[in-house]
């Protein structure tokens, strides 16, 4: 019987403890319900989600209170290229934050801003328990009972949680990065933006510049080619 105490206790102190790491939740750009949108008639259509991260709720409440200490607006994005070009992100677009551009921060740069802390939880190796025991009323010291060498293993789920969460939002920050992506004519992709910014304003996405296009001028636009001088033939004077 005391046994069985003593393990559902243990199960009981790891499980709540080995919580306190914040897991991390996949935002999905590609399965959002995108609410705005702009330029959907132009040559590039544009749309985005702002609090990304906020959408998950408390599974990444870890993230979002990163993202609000350090001043970020993670926004899901859907891009697709009208055109008949393809169009590089980083060369052929500029993103406007309101009125004006802004380059968004680099999917590593972000990630590694936004992680949580691991080696924080090494603090709980000393957390050990004991079960059962008489406490000395002199020297306040625990004599007798069963000693759970709780602190390690708490510190060892925790920092195992946390650096999971922190590689799974890493990744998917990278897979979702549009630096220097290539939208090929037609195609739609999804991404993940980082803004450096504490509020929020209307996007938009513009061209850098008119697509060049390549035209052939009409033939009565074609210079008249001059006749060739005829050649002199003795046989005739």
């Amino acid at each position: 019987m005391q046994k069985t105490i003593t393990r559902s206790l243990l199960a009981g102190v790891l499980l709540t403890a080995t919580s306190c790491a914040g897991s991390y939740t996949a935002l999905r750009p590609d399965r959002v319900p995108y609410q705005m949108a702009v330029a959907t008639t132009g040559p590039v259509e544009f749309t985005y989600q702002y609090d990304a991260l906020i959408q998950h709720g408390h599974r990444n409440k870890k993230y979002v209170k990163k993202e609000t200490k350090y001043g970020y607006q993670i926004v899901d994005v859907r891009i697709t290229n009208h055109t008949s070009q393809e169009l590089n992100f980083s060369r052929d677009l500029t993103l406007f934050y309101g009125d004006r551009p802004i380059s968004p921060v680099p999917a590593m740069q972000a990630a590694h801003d936004l992680r949580q802390g691991v080696l924080i939880y090494l603090l709980y190796i000393p957390a050990n328990v004991t079960i059962g025991g008489t406490i000395d009323p002199i020297t306040g010291q625990t004599r007798g009972g069963s000693f759970l060498p709780t602190g390690p293993i708490i510190a060892a789920g925790n920092i195992v949680g946390a650096s999971s969460a922190n590689s799974n939002l890493r990744r998917e920050f990278e897979q979702y990065d549009l630096t220097n992506r290539v939208i090929k004519p037609g195609e739609t992709v999804y991404g993940i933006v980082s803004l450096r910014e504490t509020n929020v304003a209307p996007l938009r996405l513009e061209m850098r510049a008119p697509i060049a296009t390549q035209t052939v001028p009409p033939a009565s636009a074609l210079p008249t080619p001059i006749p060739a001088a005829p050649s002199l033939n003795s046989e005739g004077n």
